[in-house]
This record gives C-alpha cells, structure tokens and sequence, in this order.
C-alpha cells in the first residue's frame, strides 16, 4: 500500500472540492493527506490494527475512504470527482501560481488537461487573451511551467521511505536465513532522492533467502530471480535488487554497490596503478585477494583512510584520504535539537505541547518553535500580539518540561528587505530564521540585494531554506550565492540547512562551498508536525554530505549558547 498515493488522491479531492467553492472539506483532505505522507509506517498495518481514526485528521468519512482503497483498490469518491473534472491536477499544482481554480478556468475556456495542453496553450499566446489572465500573466506562468520541466523528476525522496527502506531490512536480520543484511546504494549515501534500492546479505542459504526475500509482503512483483541476485518491484513502487555474497567479499560488495559511479572510478584507477584489481569481489594481487571481507581493508590496502558513505562523491574525498586531511564530519548524535519547527497555531497540524512531547521523544535536548510571522497570511502567520501569548505559553510550557523549548519565528523577509516584526519583538526572540517566500521572481541582483538588506539588519540569526527550491516542483531562486555568503560570513549569520524532503535545502554542494566561507549552519526538519520532526535527521545527512563537523553547527551546542548567538 502506498501512503503517497493516497495522500496524492486526498490532495486531488481537495483540490475538485475547491473548484466547486466547499468551504471546509478541502482543508479536512489536505490535513489527511499530510498526516498519511508524514507517516513513518504503512497506512495499511495501521488500519489493521484498528487505529486510524487515532490519526491526526483521520475522522469517520475519511477513513472509509481509506478502508475502501485498502480492500478494493477505488476510492469512489476520488473516481467521481477525478471523472468530473478530468485535469492532471497532481502535475498542475507543483507549478507555481497554478491553483486548482485556475487549472479548472483552463480547462473550460481552452481544454487544457495536461502539462503539454498548458506548454501549447502558451506558446500559442491563447492565454493572454483570455479574462483575468492577460500578457503579464502568460509570461510568469510560462516562466513557472519552464521551472518545473527543469526540477522534474522520477524518483523518490529519501526522507519519505528511508523508513520503509530499513523496516525492510530488519525484517530480513530478523526473520530471514541472513548472517548479514545491509543498505547499500544511493540510500547509504543518504542522496536526497533515490531510483531504487540495493541490498547487500550474506548467508548459508541463498536459495532459501532468495525464497524468504520474493515472499515478503513488501513484494508487489518479482522481476528477475536468481541464486546470487534476485530484482523485485516493492508495493511502494520501486525496484529493489537483493545480492547474496561471499563473507570474504562482503566488504568490497558494500563499496562497489555504494557508490557512486565517479569515486568508484578512481578507486580502481589507484588500483591499477598498484599493480592490484578492485571489483565487488574483492581486492586483487594477479588471482588472490588480498581485501575484500570489510571496506576499512579494502581503502587501507589502497593506501586511504576510510571514507565515510556519505562523502563519496568524488568532489575530493579520495585525495584528502590519501593524505589524511579528510574531515571528522559531524555525527547524528551530535544533533542535540531542532532550530526549525512549527505548531498549529500558524500552519502545522500539531499543539505546541504535542510538539514539545514528540521532540522529546526523538531524545531532543531542544527545539525552536518557529512559526511564521504576519505577513505570510497564506502560512496563517502571527502578527505581535499573538507571539506576545504565545511565547508567554512557552515560557511556562518551559517550566515543566524535559527539553528546553527556544522562542523562535520564521520571519517574512519582505520585497525590500525589511522584514515583517519590529525589533523590539524580535528582541524577546530566541532564534530568528528569516525566509523569502513571496515575490521570488525578481530579477538576480534585486533578489540578492533584498537578502543582503536582511543579512546585515542585525535580526536575523539564520537564512531559511536559502536556495527555496522544492525537488520537483521548483529551480532554486537566481541569486548570487557568492555575495549571499560573504555577507553571512561578515554579519555573523548563519545559513539554515532544511532537512524536509523537498526542499532539502541548502544542497550538499553548496553547504561545501559555504564551509568555505567560514559560515556555520542551523539544522532544521521544518515540521508541520509531530511525525515530521524524523526529517532533522535528514538535515543531518546533508551536513555530513556537505563535510559539516561538529563545530560547523550550531544544533550541536547547548541551548543557552544558541540564545546567545549574535544577533
């Protein structure tokens, strides 16, 4: 059963019962189909077990739409809708300012269903004709479908099913006829997306853990199947390839099939030049293996410190191997709290207390609360007088509670680089993030200068998911992100990395360049609720993927250093 899909469906229903002005259904459907997509667990074991309506969201009609999906594979209140308004409403809405009301005005006036209806539509210049439209108009959706085509995408988020992923893999420790089962691929270097699974098993008993693998009930089809390798389609719609190797050559199995293509290119270019073979079954001297049972042998034998997982990327990592200068990347358990969080009373699902009680059960030290600020009205964003009560709520949530909860706000950077709070505010903040999520189109220099304007106002301690790109949705703003560093380096300010999956945000690449700079980074799973504070974990795996150390992120300091960060 896929969580996406039916959150998708849910989506979709909201978005037809807008189109026909519903006033309150299309927020219960959104509210749903976030609590499914955050869910860390198949939505079908939780209906089994009786308990969907303990989801948050989950109320009696909602939940027979989901009975009615597990046990027939229809949603009929999906199929009528869908019927009656034929529009690829899942592609229309990742395209900014291409709401379902517009789509349907679309669709009525010039037929348009799909993307490539929409690419014709305006390349034909019929959209500017049209009322309520105009050229001003045509040209920034033009401009907005051209950015999705670039960020489009067929792959999953990492954040999403890295649970799936390893639920999958402790059922075969656990359960099947393994010594050894391990996560290898583009999901052991923690890539923000990933195509596909691969795992690596050792065992006494292929046949039979081949038998046990294409018997899960995770397996929706079996593609190939064989006594070393075996290839399946999982229920959540990617294909999984098990490979059962030799205990010696386990080792150089798990470097090989991690990746990626690049390191592993020149990992064997330095074999070669060793006189030596390297595969994954092991490392070669003529027809002995000299490496191969555990990967620490196979880079010691190469004449190289072990490379962490997430670093193989071939952007300098073998050579700072060979000389001994590779960084000591911060460590999960370093990651004492949350800098980016946000609670029901702007645009998440959960209480502040529901917050507080669900960080405190990932074992979180802290958490900033970080709701939005007035002038992102769409975020229901709060205005002074509603974070004067609420910071007065946390002040004596604060008195009785395990983890320390820092006041924070997620404020508006404005079009000219104001923003939205005054300082006497700001002042009684503890962390101030600052994000630009209107008016984004502006041309680069603007763009960039409004962010400086923010930087160097003395009022903010972090720029929020900086590049604003959403994976599959939306290009990163134009900016220019050289200047955007300096000016965090000279005021002190750092640069937020967002651990929610699509944004993911700042990209490896660009948190290395930064590191450069000598900027420090604020880790944030930007949850909107309890099941997505998972995601600082992600955020993590960026940092590390960026060659972050300890020193390099503030979440690794004690709360009452972060509320003394200059600001």
């Amino acid at each position: 059963m896929s969580n996406e899909e039916i959150a998708q469906m849910f989506l979709d229903i909201a978005d037809f019962l807008e189109i026909e002005n519903v006033q309150w259904e299309p927020r219960a459907y959104r509210k749903a189909a976030l609590t499914i997509s955050s869910l860390p667990v198949d939505i079908k074991q939780i209906y089994e077990e009786g308990k969907l309506m303990d989801l948050e969201g989950i109320g009696s009609s909602i939940s027979k739409s989901i009975e009615e999906y597990i046990k027939t594979g229809r949603m009929s209140k999906y199929d009528s809708l869908s019927k009656k308004y034929p529009l690829d409403l899942r592609a229309f809405r990742k395209i900014q300012g291409m709401g379902p009301k517009r789509a349907y005005a679309l669709y009525k006036k010039l037929g348009i269903r799909s993307i490539n209806d929409l690419k014709s539509a305006l390349e034909s210049g019929k959209i500017r004709k049209l009322e309520g439209f105009g050229e001003k108009s045509e040209m920034q959706l033009k401009h907005n479908l051209e950015s999705f085509m670039k960020v489009k995408e067929e792959r999953k988020m990492l954040g999403y099913v890295i649970d799936y992923f390893e639920a999958l893999a402790r059922e075969m420790r656990k359960n099947g006829p393994f010594f050894s089962v391990e996560i290898a691929g583009s999901t052991r270097r923690m890539k923000e997306t990933v195509g596909d699974l691969d795992i690596l098993a050792t065992s006494d008993k292929p046949q039979k853990g081949m038998e046990f693998f294409t018997g899960m009930k995770q397996v929706k089809e079996i593609i190939v199947k064989g006594d070393t390798k075996t290839s399946v389609k999982l229920d959540i719609g990617i294909n999984c390839d098990l490979r059962i190797v030799e205990n010696g050559s386990f080792g150089a199995a798990m470097q090989y099939f991690t990746g990626n293509k690049d390191h592993n290119v020149k990992l064997r270019k330095i074999a070669i030049s060793k006189g030596l073979k390297l595969n994954e079954y092991g490392l070669f001297k003529g027809s002995t293996s000299i490496a191969g049972a555990t990967e620490e042998k196979v880079y010691e034998t190469l004449g190289l410190k072990w490379i962490e997982p997430e670093l193989r990327e071939n952007t300098g990592e073998i050579e700072a191997a060979r000389k001994g200068t590779l960084p000591k990347i911060v460590k999960y358990e370093e990651i004492l709290g949350d800098l980016h969080v946000h609670t029901k009373d702007s645009d998440g699902a959960n209480s502040l207390e529901e917050m507080v009680a669900a960080a405190e059960g990932f074992g979180h030290k802290f958490i900033a609360i970080t709701n939005h600020s007035k002038g992102l009205r769409i975020a229901n964003g709060l205005d002074e007088k509603r974070f004067s009560v609420f910071n007065n709520k946390i002040d004596k949530l604060n008195e009785k509670s395990n983890i320390k909860i820092l006041k924070g706000v997620e404020l508006e950077i404005l079009k000219d680089g104001s923003v939205d709070l005054s300082a006497g505010v700001l002042k009684n903040m503890d962390f101030v993030i600052g994000a630009m999520h209107q008016n984004t189109n502006m041309p680069r220099k603007e763009l960039t200068n409004r962010l400086i304007r923010a930087i160097e106002s003395g009022l903010i301690n972090t720029v929020a998911h900086p590049t604003g790109r959403k994976i599959g949705e939306r290009a990163p703003f134009d900016l220019d992100y050289e200047s955007i560093f300096e000016a965090c380096k000279k005021n002190d300010v750092l640069l937020e990395i967002d651990g929610f999956p699509e944004r993911s945000d700042l990209p490896f690449d660009m948190v290395k360049l930064a590191k450069v700079y000598g900027i420090r980074f604020s880790l944030g799973s930007d949850a909107h609720r309890d099941m997505q504070l998972r995601f600082i974990r992600m955020a993590g795996a960026i940092a590390r993927r960026g060659w972050l150390e300890k020193r390099d992120v503030v979440n690794t300091m004690d709360y009452k250093d972060i509320q003394r960060l200059k600001r």
